[in-house]
């Protein structure tokens, strides 16, 4: 008799998969199998299924065979040595390249064939979670940090970080200094929020710490070079329906200020000039 018997799905045959057990007739099924089922595949009573932690205990020491290397390893870590098993063939990161081989040589290949790629500051990384070379890299949004200009920069009331230094070029809203909490922060503390943030290309943040971008042309007025957040934070008057943007007419205070820094001789346009 197979000693695996005890562990096959009752659905796939196999060895079950994230083990649950049925509270009817006690039969073992992988997870996936039975989600989304009404009755027991067995005894077709109402299904109700609890997680077998002891059964998947046994299952994850049973000995398999990678089948890219054919090393074997335990069920239950199949899963981490398939991410970064020698033998096991790798898609190339780039979009449109049909290219798999081995861990080795994908180095090789991507400085043969994609030089350009990898030179001319596009989206394309050696290390992806599309080729799990190594695990993706968690940026934490809200975690203190250390900024360019090597000062340590914690979050302030508007989201944005500080550091506490002094401003290297004037804001003229503000009394110079990157913080504690609220106001304009550094150039190296705007950066950091930029990058925190993940934000696209013309994306900034306000002092209050909401994303702006530029407006368009529309309905015959042109908002193409005034910065917007989109905010209902003004009265409604003649030139304006309450709203800052989001595509034309006035802006809010906060967005006037940053579309002041971005120009040409304010702090941060240099910042601007570099994701435009």
């Amino acid at each position: 008799m197979d000693p695996n018997q005890d562990f096959l799905c009752g659905i796939c045959l196999d060895i079950a998969t994230q083990a649950v057990e049925t509270t009817c007739c006690h039969q073992i099924f992988c997870e996936s199998c039975v989600s989304g089922q009404d009755n027991c595949p067995m005894c077709r009573k109402t299904l109700d299924t609890a997680p077998s932690f002891v059964v998947r205990r046994i299952i994850g020491r049973m000995p398999i065979e990678c089948e890219f290397c054919k090393v074997i390893v335990e069920r239950g870590n199949l899963e981490s040595h398939n991410q970064a098993c020698p033998g096991r063939n790798i898609d190339c990161i780039v979009d449109s390249c049909t290219f798999k081989g081995k861990k080795e040589i994908l180095l090789t290949h991507m400085v043969d064939a994609h030089t350009k790629e990898l030179t001319s500051g596009s989206e394309y990384k050696l290390v992806s979670s599309k080729n799990l070379l190594a695990p993706p890299k968690h940026n934490d949004l809200i975690s203190a940090k250390v900024n360019a200009y090597n000062r340590p920069a914690r979050l302030g009331s508007s989201g944005k970080y500080y550091c506490k230094g002094r401003l290297r070029t004037s804001c003229r809203c503000c009394d110079g200094a990157c913080g504690p909490s609220n106001g304009c922060n550094c150039e190296a503390c705007f950066i950091l929020d930029l990058e925190t943030q993940n934000l696209p290309k013309g994306y900034f943040l306000n002092k209050a710490g909401f994303v702006v971008r530029k407006g368009s042309n529309a309905h015959g007025y042109d908002g193409s070079n005034t910065f917007y957040c989109g905010r209902k934070v003004m009265n409604p008057r003649r030139d304006t329906d309450g709203w800052c943007g989001p595509t034309n007419g006035s802006n809010c205070l906060e967005c006037s200020t940053i579309q002041r820094q971005l120009s040409e001789g304010g702090c941060y346009h240099q910042v601007y000039l570099s994701r435009i």
